[in-house]
């Protein structure tokens, strides 16, 4: 009887040792994201009610394993509220994530009702990030122009409607040009 105990476990033991050195024969799961080509969103941020998002792209893709759509070449970025674009947007690759929070490399975004040019780009590895529960940029490194200003600043976060920003911190550069018109002495 211990014979044939002894036995059976051995060619149990020899089967499960061929089963395991078999190749893995496991069928790939297919890419499951989805891709979207001469695509035109709207994007309706949770954190900011108010607010609505359009991008018109020649190409889109959304990963349903990470939450997240990818927007590539994008030219014609807009944020509105109330039916009036406050500033558009632009860049070459842009993310939106689960929060709905937008990111990228190297940002271009206009406001609307001063013409202000903000030109932003990551750094050593940080992204640019427009943070929509907070309602501004945050910036590694930006570039404003427009009327009579000229500037280059270090970690920025600047909100939508550029009436707040703070940059800087210890070892960050910044410096801006201003014009302004010259009094009457009286």
């Amino acid at each position: 009887m211990f014979r044939w105990a002894l036995a059976s476990l051995l060619v149990v033991l020899a089967t499960l040792a061929l089963l395991a050195l078999l190749p893995d024969r496991r069928a790939e799961a297919p890419d499951a994201s989805i891709r979207l080509f001469d695509a035109r969103l709207t994007l309706y941020p949770e954190a900011d009610p108010d607010a609505v998002w359009t991008f018109a792209v020649p190409e889109a893709s959304y990963d349903p394993m990470t939450d997240t759509t990818t927007l590539f070449d994008l030219r014609d970025g807009a944020r509105s509220e109330g039916g009036e674009v406050d500033f558009t947007l632009a860049g070459a690759e842009v993310v939106i994530d689960r929060n709905d929070d937008l990111r990228g490399d190297h940002l271009h975004a206009v406001l609307q009702a001063d013409g202000l040019e903000l030109d932003m780009e990551g750094r050593e590895g940080r992204q640019v990030v427009i943070d929509q529960r907070a309602g501004r940029f945050e910036v590694p490194r930006a570039s404003i122009r427009g009327d009579g200003l000229d500037g280059v600043y270090e970690d920025m976060r600047i909100a939508f409607d550029f009436t707040e920003f703070e940059a800087g911190g210890p070892g960050t550069v910044g410096y801006a040009t201003f014009e302004a018109e010259r009094g009457r002495a009286d």
